[in-house]
């Protein structure tokens, strides 16, 4: 299972970067890179090997933790001038995991 994961991971790796590769700006490239692809191979022989029920609590937890990225962009960036880099830092990990576990807990609940 490890095995298939990892060629299957790596040819998705490669065909995001093949698109990313061809879009513009440079800028927008890097939303192809390799943890979209990992996901949706992880994601698909999940499903594969152990179901629908492991593959559905893996990807609500994939959403819970973008959401969890998305808090954490936004504090990072509000408060980074503000307080400095390492308590920004420290309270954007914080409103990571208060809204990856409130996403969570409220999708699987």
């Amino acid at each position: 299972m490890i095995a298939a994961k990892a060629i299957a991971g790596g040819c998705l790796v490669v065909a995001f970067a093949m698109l990313s590769d061809r879009l513009k700006p440079k800028a927008v490239a890097g939303l192809f890179s390799g943890a979209p692809s990992v996901a949706i191979t992880n994601l698909g022989l999940t499903a594969f090997a152990m179901g629908s029920g492991k593959t559905a609590v893996m990807a609500t937890s994939m959403i819970a933790g973008g959401a969890g990225m998305v808090a954490f962009c936004a504090v990072a960036i509000a408060l980074e001038q503000k307080v400095g880099a390492i308590t920004s830092s420290a309270l954007a990990w914080v409103s990571w995991a208060a809204v990856a576990g409130a996403v969570f807990w409220f999708f699987v609940q």
